[in-house]
C-alpha cells in the first residue's frame, strides 16, 4: 500500500472514531434524560400509592369504626370531589409546553 491510500484510510478511520463518539455523547444524553423521566414518574406512582392508601384506610376507619351516616357520606364524597377536580384539571390542558433545563441551546 501506498502512503497516500495509508493517510486517506487513516482520516476515515478518524472520521468513523469521532462519528461514534459523537453518537455515543448524544445516545447517552438522551439515556440520561430517559432515566429522570422514569425516576420522576416512579417518584410520582409512589406518592400516588401512598395517597391511595391513606385515603382508603381513613375511608375504612370512618365506615367500620364510626359508623354514623353523615360521617360515611363525607369521608366518600370529599375524595371523590378531589380526584374529580384533579382529573377535570389534567383533562383541561390544551397544549403541551417544552422547556430546557440549565439554558442550554434550543
Amino acid at each position: 500500500m501506498s502512503a497516500q491510500t495509508l493517510m486517506v484510510l487513516g482520516g476515515l478511520a478518524l472520521l468513523g472514531v469521532f462519528s461514534v463518539w459523537r453518537a455515543g455523547r448524544k445516545s447517552a444524553a438522551k439515556s440520561m434524560k430517559g432515566v429522570r423521566e422514569v425516576t420522576r414518574m416512579t417518584g410520582n406512582t409512589i406518592r400516588l400509592i401512598l395517597a391511595t392508601l391513606v385515603i382508603a384506610g381513613v375511608q375504612w376507619l370512618v365506615v367500620v369504626k364510626i359508623g354514623n351516616t353523615t360521617a360515611t357520606w363525607i369521608a366518600l364524597i370529599v375524595p371523590a370531589l378531589l380526584a374529580a377536580a384533579t382529573i377535570v384539571r389534567l383533562m383541561a390542558i390544551t397544549e403541551i409546553v417544552h422547556t430546557t433545563r440549565g439554558g442550554g441551546r434550543r
